[in-house]
């Protein structure tokens, strides 16, 4: 969206907001919603943790350091400063040019650059799996590259199965592992009783969480997803997204949020 479209946005004044994860990107995600005039409300859903193994994502840092792979596949923050932490370095020029790095929107980007490395393709606007293999393959010529695809125990194998599709090689490792978070009475509560507005969904695993603690949610409180994966999660529980960001980040889902009607927030949010 353009500035100029950003200034025209309804915003959310007085709209209280729950969001589903913790962390530095938790912080994020409510400083712009304050940002926006709305009331941010941290209950994480979700918590990322290490590999119960940890060595095979070590020893794929290192294969990818040799330089043993053409590309490195990245589709989650969390994914990106888990490898960084396994030892993972920027790729290194060489005769055929350096390995190339994937990642699947805007905000993955981000947290490679954190670390070091630039990524040399991002989807223009389907932050997906099935957008970043589609871009993929549209870039790409021939067949037989080998890919190295550090990601969460959790995550499907869309974009795996499209390189394999085409005739190339794609080495998933497990990088972390996302687990329920301890349950909180407080925002529970605060949610049955109508007291949250909209529930940010960012994640598969955060939708079967919303459902599995809050369902059945009172009829004013809104669902608003990051993609179509946390949308059909939802679903899948029997629950309906009101929003579905597109492309797939926060800040789009937020500018989707502002234009719902709110009429049980403080202060009357205006339709």
């Amino acid at each position: 969206m353009t500035d100029a479209g950003r200034d025209n946005r309804t915003g959310l004044a007085d709209v209280r907001v729950l969001i589903t994860r913790g962390g530095a990107a938790g912080e994020r995600d409510a400083a712009e919603v304050r940002g926006l005039g709305g009331e941010p409300l941290l209950g994480p859903l979700t918590d990322i943790a290490p590999p119960a193994d940890s060595g095979p994502l070590r020893d794929a840092a290192a294969a990818w350091n040799r330089g043993d792979y053409d590309w490195l596949l990245i589709t989650s923050a969390n994914a990106a400063d888990a490898f960084a932490a396994a030892g993972a370095r920027p790729p290194l020029g060489s005769e055929s040019g350096p390995p190339r790095v994937a990642a699947v929107g805007t905000a993955t980007a981000d947290a490679l650059q954190a670390h070091g490395f630039e990524p040399d393709l991002v989807p223009d606007a389907d932050f997906s799996a099935t957008g970043l293999a589609a871009a993929l393959l549209e870039r790409l010529t021939g067949s037989g590259l080998t890919f190295l695809f550090p990601v969460s125990e959790l995550a499907d194998r869309t974009l795996e199965t499209a390189l394999s599709r085409a005739g190339h090689r794609v080495e998933r490792v497990t990088a972390y592992r996302t687990l329920p978070a301890p349950r909180d009475a407080a925002v529970e509560s605060r949610v049955s009783a109508g007291e949250v507005d909209v529930i940010l969904i960012l994640s598969a695993s955060a939708a079967r969480e919303t459902a599995r603690r809050f369902a059945p949610l009172p009829p004013s409180v809104k669902l608003a997803a990051i993609g179509g994966p946390s949308a059909r999660a939802l679903a899948a529980d029997g629950l309906a997204a009101d929003v579905v960001a597109d492309p797939h980040t926060v800040s789009n889902l937020l500018d989707r949020v502002a234009q719902l009607s709110f009429p049980s927030a403080p202060g009357g949010h205006p339709a």
